[in-house]
């Protein structure tokens, strides 16, 4: 019996781990893409003095038009806030330079067009006017 405990512990450790060291990797590249400029293509489209949403998706991804594509409409509703869609496999580089593993992403910039928060998965209502009103550095 007390070797489950100290599997399951080790299990639970291991997780925390894992959880605390994707944290760290999503707040670091964050920092990082701060420090860089806009590639050409989305400088040219996003314009500077009022935040914007980045959402990367693809034609094949249910779950981003039937969830996450009704929430960004929502929001841009409720907030004013323009939010660019990228199809994130016909732009793939753009994806790379914001590391885009999965959709639907969501990258959240500043003013200054500088990415405040990056969305992996579903974003909320919620998270979303969160992170452009209190400017978060969350990923």
């Amino acid at each position: 019996m007390l070797e489950r405990f100290l599997i399951l512990g080790l299990v639970i450790g291991f997780a925390g781990a894992a959880w605390l060291l994707w944290r760290w990797w999503a707040t670091h590249q964050v920092e990082e893409l701060q420090s860089l400029n806009l590639p050409m293509p989305l400088a040219q489209q996003v314009t500077a003095g009022a935040p914007a949403v980045l959402y990367f998706s693809t034609e094949a991804c249910v779950q981003c038009r039937l969830q996450q594509t009704p929430v960004l409409a929502r929001f841009t509703a409720e907030t004013g806030i323009v939010v660019h869609k990228f199809d994130a496999v016909l732009q793939a580089e753009l994806a790379g330079f914001y590391g885009v593993m999965t959709v639907p992403t969501t990258v959240v910039l500043d003013r200054q067009r500088r990415p405040i928060s990056i969305n992996y998965g579903l974003a909320s209502l919620a998270k979303l006017t969160e992170q452009v009103n209190g400017q978060s550095a969350s990923a």
